[in-house]
């Protein structure tokens, strides 16, 4: 059995940030094949990867060859490819640049028969980076990849339980490539008006009111770990709203309530620290902007014995 420590790993973004890079624009890569290959959803929903107990799965595919899934092991640190024919192909991730990851992926899809064309800009970065000719990006450090794992998986089932309080329509537990964090959203089935002047991603994605809870890594600008939560449209007054646990606090800049992952590594229940900010952030937010929570609670089954 781990402990806590290992259940959740320090992970200083300054140590790693390179990786970080890489790896983001890895994901991106086979999100863009992804979002060539799945028909258009509410909400990009269509769009995100699962977690599974090694890495990331871009889930069943259909193409002009059959069945396709991808998956990031980030334990063998291999990405394999699967299809319904019974074909499998993989290949290490360690010791490629950018364009050398794309070029191996395209060969892979071309040996199964497979043609589609992407996009090769990068999306939701500061700078937009051309993926099939950037040699500049391929650090990876396999052991912080492997915490950060460990991180997206202890998350990942503290969302699955907070998720499974909720009747209302709600995504899965869910990595956005685009913005490189793990998510959980929930709708009150009410639509919204996307922020004045967005592009298309955020068009779609903010097109219903919602509340949300995920865990973002760090970038250069905000170079530490949080876990954060909001609810769109912003209800007036939610800056000023009591949330657990105390180190969680307001974003004035970011518009949302933020959790640094640091925080709670001293708990001797980080898991029930982070299942605090998510319950928190979502009832502060939920009860300003009027939803009906009684209405969206889940009511699991009575149990009767059988005598």
């Amino acid at each position: 059995m781990k402990t806590i420590k290992e259940l959740w790993p320090t992970l200083p973004y300054n140590e790693w940030k390179d990786t970080v890079m890489t790896l983001h624009l890895f994901t991106q890569i086979i999100g863009k094949i992804r979002l060539a290959l799945m028909p258009p959803e509410a909400q990009w929903a269509q769009v995100p990867f699962t977690l599974t107990s090694t890495g990331l799965l871009s889930p069943l595919m259909h193409s002009e060859i059959g069945a396709l899934d991808i998956q990031f092991d980030f334990m063998s640190h291999t990405i394999i490819f699967n299809t319904d024919s019974g074909k499998q192909t993989s290949f290490s991730m360690m010791n490629l640049s950018v364009e050398g990851f794309y070029k191996k992926v395209f060969e892979v899809l071309k040996s199964f028969g497979i043609n589609i064309k992407i996009n090769p800009l990068s999306v939701e970065m500061k700078e937009a980076i051309k993926m099939d000719t950037d040699d500049l990006h391929k650090a990876y450090d396999s052991k912080a990849v492997s915490r950060w794992m460990q991180v997206l998986i202890s998350t990942g089932f503290v969302f699955e339980k907070f998720r499974s309080k909720f009747s209302g329509k709600q995504t899965p537990v869910s990595f956005f490539w685009g913005s490189f964090d793990l998510a959980q959203v929930r709708f009150n089935g009410k639509p919204a008006d996307p922020p004045p002047g967005s592009d298309i991603i955020y068009r779609i994605a903010m097109d219903a009111q919602q509340s949300a809870v995920g865990f973002w890594p760090g970038n250069d600008e905000s170079p530490k770990p949080v876990f954060f939560g909001y609810t769109y449209p912003k209800p007036d007054g939610i800056e000023n709203a009591k949330i657990a646990p105390s180190s969680a606090y307001w974003s004035a800049e970011k518009g949302e309530f933020i959790l640094p992952y640091d925080s709670i590594l001293a708990s001797d229940d980080p898991a029930g620290e982070l299942l605090k900010f998510c319950e928190s952030t979502y009832i502060a937010g939920a009860e300003l902007a009027g939803w009906d929570i009684k209405q969206l609670e889940h009511k699991p089954p009575v149990r009767t014995s059988k005598k």
